[in-house]
């Protein structure tokens, strides 16, 4: 079954709220292959019954997503759940040349796991170290990843009052566990906010955002890509927004299997 994750849901919120919304599955095991961070949206692949027990498999799959750069701002996330920092733009940037760096990108790649990620490390999760200020005590596990297919769609420009408003909109969708003990429940939600509004709120200049779409291997981070984007094109950046639209060869909402390929 493939559910679609909102906007500020973790995929156990997305779940749980699944979950809520079917009653006779109130007593069926459930779990998800993959994860999606909470500011991205789309598939959520949920495995019913006795094929959580192939979870392994499904994580396995191939992974198609949407995504947005915003160029003149980093993060320490990758994307806008993360403490902003103003940063250059691109001097000359087209869709041409963004095309250009896209098929230079194109192909296998070995990516450090992102800081804030659960990717564990001695039974830590990166995020918890990150919080922490630790990193400096571990060396940050790689992974190799395939980029199969990655092409340039629309720009746009917001101003730095439209942008600030985005943000604002994006992270109150947050849904933060009032109940959990976990001490990291609130993503940093005020201090990223604050943030932001230190970087924008006085700001005259407008912010360039390109759209993109890529075909990947299981694992890849698109909160990692979205900098290394910017970064081909002489400048720096992070992911304004991430939809997945695809897993593998799965459809949503109990609909059939239909025919993907993994390679473009």
């Amino acid at each position: 079954m493939v559910i679609e994750k909102n906007v500020g849901e973790t995929p156990l919120t997305a779940l749980r709220n699944w979950r809520d919304s079917t009653p006779d599955l109130s007593l069926v095991p459930l779990t998800y292959a993959g994860r999606l961070d909470p500011m991205a949206s789309g598939k959520l692949l949920v495995l019913i019954g006795d094929e959580c027990k192939k979870k392994d498999a499904y994580n396995a799959l191939d992974k198609e997503y949407e995504f947005e750069v915003l160029f003149g701002a980093s993060s320490d996330t990758g994307d806008i759940l993360g403490l902003a920092e103003k940063c250059s733009a691109p001097t000359v940037i087209s869709q041409e040349k963004v095309s250009e760096v896209a098929s230079a990108l194109t192909g296998e790649h070995t990516m450090s796991y992102p800081h804030f990620s659960s990717k564990t490390v001695n039974g830590i999760p990166l995020f918890q170290y990150a919080l922490e200020d630790r990193l400096y005590e571990i060396q940050i596990p790689t992974m190799e990843i395939q980029l199969y297919r990655l092409t340039v769609g629309a720009m746009k420009e917001l101003s730095s009052l439209e942008l600030l408003a985005e943000i604002r909109k994006k992270l109150s969708l947050l849904q933060i566990d009032e109940e959990s003990e976990n001490p990291f429940k609130d993503f940093r939600r005020t201090e990223i906010l604050e943030r932001w509004a230190e970087l924008l709120s006085n700001e005259t200049e407008d912010y360039r955002i390109v759209s993109l779409r890529v075909v990947v291997s299981s694992g890849t981070y698109i909160r990692s890509l979205a900098p290394l984007i910017a970064e081909n094109l002489g400048a720096c950046g992070l992911a304004f927004s991430i939809h997945r639209s695809k897993i593998g060869r799965y459809l949503p909402m109990g609909k059939r299997f239909g025919f993907w390929t993994k390679r473009y």
